[in-house]
């Protein structure tokens, strides 16, 4: 209710409760018959008095949603306003950007004809080096012609001899003289372009003054605008600050939950099949005085320490062997293949934690070309007693026991016994990849017992594959890689 209708009741009641007291006042004493037809005078005049204070109040209730309503419709008025304040703002900023961009580009180009010119400048005073050159020389064959003319008159004798030079001398002189004739068109030439450039750059310094002024002009009227946006941004921005932190809680919550889970077996499968990379292998090899070509494959994963990506292998899948004669290899091929998508690597690293452990490096985008999900080293291997096995060729996976030994540290020791998968039986074999219950890489198997934990990828020795291979190269790699495995343990070799 409004200030005025209020005002309004009030002299109303006010003005009611004086007349009533000075009728009250006035009037005469009287018989018990005119004091009830008084009493029906008076609750007549205030069942009067209460209609009218609700047709008043009805009244004011209406007039006040009128006012809500226009008030209301104000409101929406007032925010398509601003909305078309905000449009027009994003383009007045979008052609200032643009002036901005064709105010870069014309001064480049500005800077660009400024070094034509004087190139073009620079090339003018070598002409006029040349010219005065070339008239030096003239005036000094000019000299020597009528030196020539001299000894010519003093000696007869010598006349046909003289004849002659003095016609190649003269021939010379035509040259030159040509030479220089095209020299100096050639100046005329250059001193028109510098002339054109000169204009060129002119145009240029005012399209760049025009531009500034312009870019100055706009930048004037969005500064008003862009104040009155930010104040409407800043109960926003404070609203935003607040989600993404509340975001970035629930991701770590959600991570170390993540990692406090066993994830089954089957999970763990399902995923391999869906990151599984195709290795496959090739060669020439020397048999029996004839080249032969072998392919070999194995299924493999892309693997990440957080920063570098690697495929990993067995020596095993190789074309060649830690007991392989070296002479008998000739070139090694190796490409990665993963739904359409291929790289041929360039070379291969054998690890120090085992020898047996194949590596091969890949960049951030040949990983994300190749796709699927990179698989982290496990940072707590030893979190869960059991991890899930599968196979070289991505076939079988079970889940199995793996125990520690003091005696081989780096590598934990796996039960052998035949464990039933969904496709089949079978028990651990060499090259085996090996996944924790956590879905990282645990590790691979580098014999039937033991798997090596995979926690780093420092080579120890690195072999070429763009060329033909060296069988010295060669045979240095596998007496390293030899070596390297005779230190180990018993169990391990």
């Amino acid at each position: 209710m409004n200030k005025t209708l209020l005002l309004i009741l009030c002299d109303f009641l006010l003005l009611t409760i004086l007349s009533m007291w000075k009728m009250e006042e006035d009037a005469p004493a009287s018989s018990a018959g005119a004091v009830e037809e008084d009493q029906d005078v008076s609750v007549s005049a205030m069942a009067m008095m209460e209609q009218d204070l609700l047709d008043t109040l009805t009244y004011s209730l209406e007039e006040e949603q009128t006012e809500r309503s226009e008030l209301a419709e104000d409101l929406a008025a007032k925010a398509a306003e601003l909305a078309r304040r905000e449009e027009e703002l994003a383009q007045r900023q979008n052609r200032i950007q643009n002036l901005e961009q064709n105010l870069t580009e014309a001064e480049k180009r500005e800077r660009e004809l400024a070094a034509a010119r004087a190139a073009l400048e620079e090339d003018t005073k070598n002409l006029e080096a040349q010219i005065a050159t070339t008239q030096t020389e003239y005036r000094s064959v000019t000299q020597k012609l009528a030196e020539t003319e001299q000894e010519a008159l003093q000696n007869q004798a010598q006349s046909r001899l003289l004849q002659e030079e003095l016609e190649q001398k003269l021939a010379e002189i035509a040259a030159k003289e040509s030479a220089l004739a095209k020299k100096n068109q050639e100046l005329a030439a250059t001193q028109q372009k510098v002339q054109e450039l000169d204009v060129q750059v002119k145009m240029r310094e005012q399209e760049n003054t025009f531009l500034q002024e312009s870019v100055s002009t706009l930048k004037g009227e969005v500064v008003a605008e862009r104040e009155e946006r930010q104040r409407l941004q800043e109960q926003s921005t404070v609203l935003a600050q607040g989600v993404s932190e509340l975001a970035a809680s629930s991701q770590d919550l959600r991570q170390e939950l993540r990692s406090s889970f066993e994830i089954n077996a089957n999970q763990l499968f399902s995923d391999f099949k869906n990151n599984q990379i195709q290795a496959d292998f090739s060669a020439v090899k020397l048999t029996r005085n004839r080249y032969v070509k072998t392919e070999d494959s194995t299924s493999t994963i892309l693997v990440s320490d957080g920063t570098s990506f690697y495929a990993l292998a067995h020596i095993d899948s190789l074309p060649f062997g830690l007991k392989t004669n070296p002479s008998t290899v000739r070139s090694v091929t190796l490409s990665l293949n993963r739904a359409g998508a291929q790289k041929k690597a360039s070379q291969v690293q054998f690890l120090a934690l085992d020898p047996r452990i194949v590596s091969i490096s890949l960049t951030e985008a040949e990983a994300k070309r190749l796709g699927g999900k990179p698989y982290l080293t496990a940072i707590e291997p030893f979190k869960f007693a059991e991890a899930v096995l599968v196979n070289r060729q991505g076939d079988y996976y079970g889940e199995v026991e793996f125990k520690l030994d003091a005696s081989t540290p780096g590598f934990v020791k796996m039960q052998t016994k035949i464990f039933s998968a969904i496709f089949g039986e079978f028990s651990p074999s060499t090259g085996d990849l090996v996944l924790s219950k956590t879905g990282e890489l645990l590790g691979v198997m580098v014999n039937r017992r033991y798997c090596a934990l995979v926690n780093n990828f420092v080579p120890i020795s690195t072999l070429d594959l763009t060329q033909q291979l060296n069988t010295g190269e060669l045979k240095e790699t596998l007496e390293v890689l030899n070596g390297s495995l005779n230190g180990f343990p018993g169990p391990l070799q």
